[in-house]
């Protein structure tokens, strides 16, 4: 792992336990084993590097959103897709989502990736939406924002007592629930 990853690895870390405002660079270098000074050069200062790491973790969010131009014929599926990926993949990026969730309720740090964020979720309502339409939803963009938020909420439960949530159960529940849902 080169010391630019490692620094990522690290500042996620941190980020996504102590919170942003809370972490500084002289202890994510002492933890990552680098010079601080590395850390400026590599992301030029702390907003760069929580930049770098949202920018990754967009990456991440992406590949949940591969449903929609693999299933546009079967929007259903695409609807399960998207529960079955979303709620796996905050098992899989569980220090991403932890700094996620932090981000959201922090306006000076949510102006460095709120923008990327919120460009993000309009895009899975926009898509949701469109399934929930050719489903023949009566009122496909409340749905949209009613699964989003279910999912939404599932992760932020999960987040806050990973080892006692029933994650996999949530996730089988609302699965089966848009699976045999009216619409």
């Amino acid at each position: 792992m080169t010391n630019k990853e490692t620094i990522l690895q690290t500042a996620l870390k941190i980020f996504g336990e102590q919170g942003y405002d809370r972490s500084p660079t002289s202890q994510i270098a002492k933890e990552a084993k680098v010079s601080e000074g590395l850390i400026f050069k590599h992301f030029g200062n702390k907003t760069g590097l929580l930049a770098a790491i949202i920018q990754e973790g967009m990456a991440h969010i992406a590949a949940t959103m591969e449903p929609y131009s693999t299933t546009a014929a079967d929007p259903r599926g695409a609807i399960l897709q998207h529960i079955e990926r979303s709620l796996t993949a905050i098992r899989e990026n569980e220090k991403f989502w932890q700094l996620v969730t932090k981000i959201r309720f922090q306006t000076e740090v949510s102006q460095v990736a709120g923008a990327q964020l919120e460009e993000v979720n309009q895009f899975v309502v926009k898509h949701l939406a469109e399934n929930f339409r050719q489903l023949g939803a009566e009122s496909p963009e409340q749905e949209a924002l009613l699964l989003f938020a279910l999912i939404d909420g599932v992760c932020l439960h999960w987040l806050q007592d990973p080892a006692d949530y029933p994650l996999d159960t949530m996730k089988n529940l609302l699965i089966k629930k848009y699976n045999h849902a009216y619409f």
